[in-house]
């Protein structure tokens, strides 16, 4: 599976009851599909890689055994089957069950009935739980089984032999919703996201759900600020950062570790809307935080960085923060722009003498003659 990339995507549709989970391979012949329709559940999975071949459908909600080396039970007129060709030995194993739920089991190798031995086992038991493994397939079963049986570092280790981001999310996710974990516990959760997973989407998926939970804890905020600067999709850090800003109110400090994450961001746009979302709800705070206004002289779009700073001024900002605006506004190059944001300062701030004074001096680099007048007028009207 190596170089090889994996997409991932998801359809739900509520109102009709349906949910459909797709996992596709690209460069190769490989897709596992959880489907559930009024009530009518369906698993299959297709893999082809090097010489071999793997087909596994099953209808009906399986029980496993509690080490997948079988299926102990299905709902009455379920089935499953597993099929793999190797090279030259293909094998089959069945199981259907009549209207009583009563199963019936086959097995063949290379189309002729065969009795399952101890090698038919061993066989069966690899395919399943590998398939059950790589696809989250029963996802909340098995980590509460390895929970039980090992704690939050058994569903750990087990995360790390999964190979694909998506099977990865979902055991740290179910992770988190089934546990309280530790500090350590979340640290590490954050960690195996950063280092294991390359989707960012998947990672975002994780990491939002550790925003909810565990921000609280200072190591945790400082893996997640670290995991979001190894996030290279602008949109998905953005969206991780906002996940953290819906919790409950940070300190200084964890706000400013936010803020290293965003100032990381290349794209204006995306930037702009995180620091709006600060802005819009940190206004206060922003002056003890001297890496928002660090953030914002990052910004190279005058309109985007008009933007942030009008945000925060329409939350209405002490004197302090009115003049570390107006030191930001000194990079903007757009005369417009720059006055936008001035004349806003000139209605808050025109009392204070200081404030005033500084407008005056950040009004004699707009070059616009009616721009600066304008502002001037806000000034001292």
């Amino acid at each position: 599976m190596k170089g090889r990339m994996i997409a991932l995507i998801v359809f739900a549709l509520l109102p009709l009851g349906v949910a459909i989970v797709f996992v596709r391979a690209q460069q190769t012949r490989n897709s596992t599909r959880v489907s559930v329709n009024d009530g009518n559940y369906e698993w299959v999975m297709n893999h082809r890689d090097d010489g071999r071949e793997l087909r596994i459908r099953i209808k009906g909600k399986p029980e496993f055994t509690d080490d997948y080396s079988d299926i102990k039970t299905l709902p009455p007129r379920g089935s499953a089957r597993v099929e793999e060709t190797r090279g030259s030995v293909s094998r089959r194993w069945e199981v259907e069950s009549d209207a009583d739920g009563n199963l019936r089991r086959s097995y063949t190798v290379q189309g002729k009935s065969h009795e399952f031995d101890g090698e038919a086992r061993q066989w069966l038991s690899g395919l399943l739980l590998e398939a059950v493994r790589q696809s989250g397939f029963d996802a909340e079963r098995r980590v509460a089984r390895l929970y039980q049986k090992g704690g939050a570092n058994a569903v750990f280790e087990e995360v790390s032999l999964i190979k694909g981001d998506y099977a990865k999310g979902v055991y740290l996710r179910e992770l988190m919703k089934s546990h309280e974990l530790d500090s350590v516990s979340a640290e590490r959760v954050v960690a195996q996201a950063a280092r294991e997973m390359k989707s960012d989407y998947e990672k975002k998926q994780v990491l939002s759900l550790v925003a909810e939970k565990y921000l609280d804890d200072q190591k945790v905020l400082t893996a997640f600020v670290a995991a979001t600067l190894k996030m290279g999709s602008d949109y998905e850090r953005g969206e991780t950062i906002a996940a953290a800003l819906k919790r409950g109110a940070l300190t200084t400090s964890q706000l400013n570790g936010l803020l290293q994450s965003v100032a990381g961001i290349s794209s204006d746009y995306e930037k702009a809307q995180a620091l709006i979302r600060i802005a819009g709800k940190y206004p206060a705070e922003i002056h003890a935080a001297p890496a928002f206004f660090d953030a914002v002289d990052g910004v190279k779009s005058d309109y985007e960085k008009a933007r942030v700073l009008l945000t925060l001024l329409g939350a209405k900002p002490n004197n302090e923060t009115l003049n570390l605006t107006l030191k930001s506004a000194a990079g903007i190059s757009s005369d417009y722009e720059k006055a936008r944001v001035l004349m806003q300062v000139a209605a808050l701030g025109k009392d204070d003498e200081s404030v005033r004074k500084a407008l005056v001096e950040a009004a004699r680099n707009i070059n616009s003659e009616y721009e600066r007048g304008r502002v001037l007028s806000a000034a001292f009207k």
